[in-house]
């Protein structure tokens, strides 16, 4: 039976239609929206029947207040509101709040007080019809029913409410669906006309058609607490309703990014500007590290955090750069760095310093930027200053805005970590489709954690191309063998790894995996290698090489007795790599591991059988003329002599060893410095004025040679060296005397078994490199005319063999 057609008051178009609950004060409502320039069409709530709704075209529609109950006195309101729900805004007032939550399937009760003509004070959230009105204003109010928190469908967000905790306000998730339980048209209630004039503005049926009204900026239900009374404000069944700390942290990142995009420099343009000119550092995989697990562990996410809203300071002292490397080296698969300023105490520059920390560890973990992340430009941001993933919070997100972000984040190249907490939440994450979904057992509304909330979602995941994780309140190995029979293959961890003296060792312990076997470098399980410096033929070339030498020096400085031409290095080379070639072997060598930069390259140069290499020694020489000679001879290795820049390695295209000029006031002053030199050396100053080392015969501060040693390659602290003034004295045979004032006094370093790899070099001799090796500890030694004839014109075969014997007969670590 088809509808009868409307009256003619009803047939053309509507800007205002109004629904009247048999209410005198539908006609002050109707006077208000009047006045504010609106035309409001009134009608009785038996006026017209359901089926006639199609034929309608109105603007928008309001539902009057009106006496007695939702479900026997609200004639077609409710089928109004959800016939037109979706398709134009829509407001209740009173009643019409009342229908609107029946019709969700809350529970309207005894609001716990009758109020008729009474004003109370109420607090709202400041977003949709509220935007821009004033806190605590008053409110009118005529019921005695009220909708209950403890029904309250998860549809709808609680707006407003009164000092005493009765809901003054509903708003739907999705739809440009809002209601008022008191009467904003009354002369009593204040901010009425705001309020009514925020709700003429909207258009359309969702509110992602309605930026401006911020709906969906905010984590809803998003009353804070704090705005209630004591008494109310102690009820958890009220309060479980009202997020405080949640409310306020993205609505201060709101500003934040807004204050961020107008400033010069940092706009949405100005990091556009940068990606599109390659300054974000390169990414690696996170879906592919997450997958590089230790026998059948999970993946590890280690947090750095600072502080938490729940916790309060946890660890706010801590360097991100030492925790990062720490955890890199303790095997994390991913470090998640809180970057959000005033809860958690984090920062950009936190991330981008854990980032540069691990940057140059052969097998880097991922870096997860774990934020509040809610525009587009937040993901740029995070790319820029070096994230790999970013985090995305179903929770906080409009699907529309979810769904953006996630696709944006892998335009750039980062696979997201996309959080859940529920299973509407999970069906979104799937749906995307995400890759890697973290169940977060802490509830962002309260902040409470639910140890059981991965294993009630994990069953949703399995057969999907998805890893599931598992965030927060993990602390304990049984946590995680619970959660690796429910399919997680990734855990975050963070408080407790903040808080572990230890957190190499409490890793372990929480992944339940043995003891770490010697994880000593490999290069301290070698013998020393030896290198000799001023070969001036091919026959002295290949004598050496017989002898055991390791590396050869090549001397490209012209003021050196030991110079040589290209033509001669060019023959000296052909020579060593014929011999190299005849003596290669087809296995290849071990793995070096995740080492940090230094002790990796002295690793695998180490456990290489392709030796002896050759190293060209220049000294501020043009790079040019570098270049040439790696080329034309054919070069293992540079070795910058003098005052080089620091960056000039980036522009050699093989291993760059950089020497230290020692004594009278220079240390070693950026010697740990990672990513551009590959091998330090240590020689000793010349008494000449120049700043620069070699030539001299004297030897270095073996104990301050030793100090940089044990200091190690991961130094916390300024001052970590016991810096020398003037060269130790030597013996008749050339070794050093103790000599406690210089003793060592190295810090503490992240882990004490990550010495730093040097060269010593200075003064050495067959008499006294066994010494210095046992005192010094260095990873290789570099003797010149230490092993020259008495002429001074070559090498003598004899001296150099037993440097190379008593060097390489030395053991000072664990062989």
């Amino acid at each position: 039976m088809s509808a009868p057609p409307l009256p003619p008051t009803l047939a053309g178009q509507i800007d205002v239609l109004m629904i009247d609950n048999f209410d005198s004060f539908t006609w002050n409502l109707y006077q208000q929206i009047s006045l504010l320039g609106a035309n409001v069409t009134v009608i009785r709530n038996d006026a017209i029947q359901p089926e006639s709704f199609p034929q309608l075209k109105i603007n928008s529609l309001i539902i009057s207040p009106g006496p007695g109950h939702p479900q026997t006195d609200s004639g077609i309101s409710k089928a109004a509101i959800d016939y037109f729900k979706g398709k134009v805004p829509i407001l209740g007032v009173c009643m019409g709040l009342e229908c609107l939550v029946d019709l969700h399937g809350g529970e309207i009760g005894y609001a716990g007080e009758i109020m008729h003509g009474k004003v109370s004070n109420i607090r709202h959230d400041n977003r949709g019809c509220f935007k821009g009105i004033p806190q605590g204003i008053k409110s009118i109010r005529y019921h005695s029913l009220s909708a209950s928190h403890a029904t309250l469908p998860p549809d709808l967000a609680i707006t407003s409410i009164s000092d005493s905790g009765v809901i003054m306000g509903v708003r739907h998730r999705k739809y440009t669906l809002e209601a008022v339980q008191y009467h904003p048209e009354s002369i009593l209630s204040e901010g009425g006309d705001d309020l009514i004039r925020n709700f003429l503005s909207l258009r359309g049926g969702l509110w992602e058609e309605n930026p401006h009204s911020d709906v969906l900026d905010s984590i809803l239900p998003p009353f804070p607490v704090e705005a209630l009374s004591k008494e109310i404000a102690s009820d958890a069944s009220i309060a479980v309703k009202a997020p405080t700390i949640l409310e306020k942290i993205y609505a201060q990142r709101k500003k934040d990014v807004a204050l961020a995009q107008s400033t010069p420099g940092t706009t949405f343009a100005d990091l556009e500007t940068l990606y599109h000119l390659n300054v974000a550092p390169p990414l690696i995989s996170f879906l592919h590290r997450i997958k590089q697990t230790e026998s059948d562990s999970p993946a590890l996410f280690a947090e750095i955090k600072r502080a938490s809203p729940s916790k309060g300071p946890i660890s706010l002292s801590t360097s991100p750069a030492a925790q990062a490397l720490t955890y890199a080296l303790a095997g994390a698969q991913t470090i998640s760095v809180l970057t959000e300023p005033q809860w958690f105490k984090g920062s950009l520059q936190d991330m981008l310093h854990a980032r540069l920390s691990v940057a140059h560890l052969p097998n880097r973990p991922a870096i997860l930027r774990k934020e509040f992340i809610l525009s587009r430009y937040q993901v740029l941001e995070a790319r820029i200053w070096g994230a790999d993933t970013i985090l995305l919070i179903v929770s906080m997100l409009p699907e529309a805005l979810l769904r953006d972000l996630y696709k944006y984040s892998l335009e750039l190249g980062m696979e997201p970590l996309v959080e859940v907490n529920n299973a509407r939440e999970m069906e979104l994450a799937l749906a995307l489709p995400a890759k890697v979904i973290g169940v977060n057992n802490r509830n962002l509304h309260d902040f409470k954690v639910d140890m059981g909330t991965t294993s009630r979602l994990s069953d949703m995941i399995k057969g999907k191309d998805a890893i599931l994780c598992a965030l927060s309140g993990i602390s304990s190995p049984e946590d995680i063998q619970r959660y690796s029979s429910d399919n997680v293959k990734a855990v975050l961890i963070g408080e407790s790894l903040m808080r572990a003296e230890d957190p190499a060792s409490f890793i372990r312990h929480l992944l339940s995996l043995p003891p770490h076997p010697d994880s000593s470098p490999l290069w301290q399980k070698a013998r020393p290698l030896v290198k000799i410096c001023g070969i001036r033929s091919k026959d002295e070339a290949l004598a050496v090489a017989q002898a055991g030498a390791d590396m050869l020096g090549l001397m490209f400085v012209k003021r050196s007795r030991n110079n040589i031409d290209m033509e001669t290095a060019k023959e000296i080379s052909a020579a060593i790599r014929t011999l190299r070639y005849s003596n290669a072997s087809a296995s290849p060598p071990p793995e070096v591991g995740n080492s940090p930069w230094f002790s990796a390259h002295a690793s695998r140069l180490s456990v290489s059988g392709s030796r002896p290499l050759l190293v060209g020694v220049f000294q501020d020489a043009p790079l040019a003329e570098i270049l040439h000679a790696v080329s034309y001879a054919q070069l293992d290795l540079v070795q910058l002599h003098g005052s080089e820049p620091i960056d000039l390695p980036h522009h050699i295209p093989v291993p760059v060893i950089r020497v230290f000029h020692v004594g009278k006031g220079s240390g070693a002053d950026g010697i740990t410095r990672a990513g551009v030199h590959q091998f330090v050396l240590l020689d000793s100053l010349r008494d000449d004025g120049s700043k620069l080392s070699g030539g001299s015969g004297e030897t270095v501060d073996w104990n301050f040679a030793r100090s940089v040693v044990d200091a190690g390659e991961i130094v916390r602290t300024a001052h970590s060296y016991s810096l020398p003034t003037q060269p130790a004295p030597s013996t008749n045979n050339g070794e050093q005397k103790e000599d406690a004032a210089v003793a060592a006094t190295a810090v503490k370093a992240v882990s004490p078994k990550l010495p730093l790899p040097i060269i010593l070099a200075g003064g050495l001799n067959p008499t006294n490199v066994a010494e210095a090796i046992k005192t010094v500890r260095p990873w290789a030694v570099d003797v010149a005319s230490g092993v020259e004839t008495e002429d001074r014109k070559g090498k003598d075969l004899n001296k150099v063999l037993a440097f190379v014997q008593a060097a390489k007969g030395t053991t000072v670590w664990a062989v």
